[in-house]
């Protein structure tokens, strides 16, 4: 039986959304003045050191855990893109 890996996704939350979301396999350190966190992103290998409304969820590896995790660590903005209704073929060109 292998041993399970545990994961760390830090969300930066913004007007009650979450505005970020990142990676850590080492569990994020608080700052000195306990005011934030500091950890290093899975992704970029960087260093992030972040104050503000932060949540952190741990994950155990696996199939679910990954799953669960999606794309969080891809530094892209969380909000998707509005599709655009496909026209009918009725629809007015001008």
């Amino acid at each position: 039986m292998s041993t399970l890996k545990t994961y760390y996704v830090i969300t930066m939350w913004s007007g009650g959304k979450a505005a970020k979301k990142w990676v850590a396999d080492l569990e994020p350190e608080l700052l000195p003045h306990g005011n934030g966190i500091a950890f290093i992103n899975i992704q970029t290998k960087l260093q992030v050191r972040m104050i503000g409304s932060i949540s952190i969820e741990t994950y155990e590896s696996g199939r679910e855990a990954m799953e669960a995790i999606g794309n969080a660590g891809d530094d892209t903005p969380l909000e998707k893109p509005t599709a655009k209704p496909k026209p009918s073929g009725n629809d007015r060109l001008f």
